[in-house]
């Protein structure tokens, strides 16, 4: 079966708009590795957590 010209724009510009969130997506996950990495590097977290506010650090 043949799809309309319609079927085929919508098709097209769906491909077009899901590339780059994909892109997006994988960028993400490669910068969590890399933060998860220097965080074994560094033998801890990266940053000092703060205590919650109006609460104590425990």
């Amino acid at each position: 079966m043949h799809q309309s010209r319609k079927e085929q724009g919508i098709e097209r510009s769906s491909r077009k708009l899901l590339n780059p969130d994909r892109r997006e997506a994988q960028l993400f996950a490669q910068l969590e590795e890399d933060i998860e990495a220097a965080s074994e590097f560094t033998g801890g977290e990266s940053s000092p957590r703060r205590a919650p506010l109006g609460g104590r650090g425990f």
